[in-house]
Formats: C-alpha cells, structure tokens, sequence
C-alpha cells in the first residue's frame, strides 16, 4: 500500500475526533476512487494511523464508514481489504444514470439560464484544455461539473447527491479507462453537442445527444471490465481475500 500525504492531516490534533474521521474516510475513499488502492489491496489499521499520525480509533472508524459503503470488507481476526468492484452495483448505477440523465438533458433544454448557459460552455472550454493537457484527473472532476450542470439547469441542482451511493461504485472503474487525449476529445465532442441542443432549447435533440453519450461512456465500461477481470467480483470465484 502506497504511502498517503501526510500533510492533508497536519491541522488533526487541533480538531474533534469527528471532524479526524471524517478527513481519514475522505482521504481513503479519493484513493479508493483514484484506484491508488486496488482491489483487494489490504489496508491495516495501524499502520494506516502510524503513517497519517493519528489513533486508531478514527481509522477504524473511517474504514467502518467504507464497509457499510461497500468499498471495504473486513474479515475479524484476518484482515480489512478493499471490495473488488461489484457488477450488480456498477450495472445498478448505469440504469439510474441513464433513467436520470435522459430526462434530465430534456429538461434543462426547456429551462436553460443565461447564468447556467455561461458555465456550461466554460466547462466545456476547460475539458479541451484538460484534454490536450493529458491532465485526466482534471478532465473526469470536470466531466462531473458538465453533469452536476444539466441538472441545475433542469432545476434539480442536488440530485447528484441523492443518488451517491449508488453512483460511487460505477465511479470506482473510470480511472480504469486511463483517458487518451483522443478519448477525452471525444467525450468534450460528446458534451458539446449536448450543451448545444440544450442552448438550442431543443428537447428532443437533448435527450438523444445525451442518450449517445451515456452509450459511449457504458461501452467504455464494458472495455474496462473486459480489460480489467480481475478487479471485479465475480460470482462463480470461491473463497475470500486471504483466504
């Protein structure tokens, strides 16, 4: 297990226990998420609070956070690892996303705001610079701003949130896709002509410029699967990490 920055826990001891396992569950969950920790990569509890300087105590709770997400499994008297990627929960979350992003493109093109409309194309404008950049990490937290902004203009501005705990686990495999300059290109393409049927204050165009694009990103995660098979929990292995 690759060692965390330390510094984001220099103000530790000045908070509450709280506030301490909070910044221990962020910080697992962003590696988690970037795929620095893998999965069934295993994590251990002391080490954990050795390296981040801190007791035990918020670790554990911190990665009892993760387990009841299902990010982490924790075997009592043989170890916590990191859940392999579950294909009923990834296949969970493309259905919400299509059944949410469909309607929600139809929406903002009927109640698009001059205000929404500035920031969406300035997204759109840092995608391309992210992308010939080769900054992938840049592009996917703003492939998240481009999403979070249809459903504000569709007035629906927190439903991201709503729906995080499903999304998190088909989130788990996008760093998987190790975005090419080229693929990011295309997904800003992709982007764009969504945000100009919205402008464009065509619905129709909207839900199918979005239903393109949701078909693209899931044949991107049918390739990852198909790439990565050992990241994912499969039915038919037997047995545990550890075991």
């Amino acid at each position: 297990m690759s060692r965390p920055d330390t510094r984001e826990f220099q103000a530790f001891h000045r908070q509450d226990k709280g506030s301490i396992t909070s910044q221990v569950h962020a910080l697992l969950l962003n590696r988690i998420l970037d795929m620095d920790l893998k999965p069934f990569d295993e994590l251990s509890e002391a080490r954990l609070a050795s390296e981040l300087g801190v007791s035990r105590t918020p670790v554990r709770e911190a990665l009892a956070r993760l387990a009841r997400r299902n990010l982490v499994d924790i075997y009592p008297q043989r170890g916590t690892f990191i859940s392999p990627i579950n294909i009923q929960r990834v296949t969970k979350a493309r259905f919400i996303r299509e059944a949410l992003e469909r309607p929600l493109a139809r929406a903002a093109a009927e109640s698009l705001s001059p205000e929404v409309e500035s920031l969406m194309e300035r997204e759109i404008a840092l995608q391309t610079t992210f992308a010939n950049l080769g900054d992938d990490s840049s592009f996917l937290q703003s492939d998240d701003s481009f999403h979070i902004l249809i459903a504000r203009a569709a007035g629906f501005d927190n439903i991201w949130e709503d729906v995080g705990e499903v999304r998190i686990h088909m989130d788990r495999i996008r760093r998987l896709s190790l975005l090419s300059k080229a693929r990011m290109l295309k997904i800003t393409e992709e982007h764009t002509e969504i945000f100009e049927a919205i402008r464009s204050r065509d619905p129709d165009r909207a839900e199918a410029s979005a239903r393109a694009h949701l078909q693209s990103v899931f044949t991107d995660l049918d390739k990852i699967r198909g790439e990565h098979p050992e990241y994912f929990y499969d039915a038919t292995t037997a047995g545990q990490p550890g075991a």
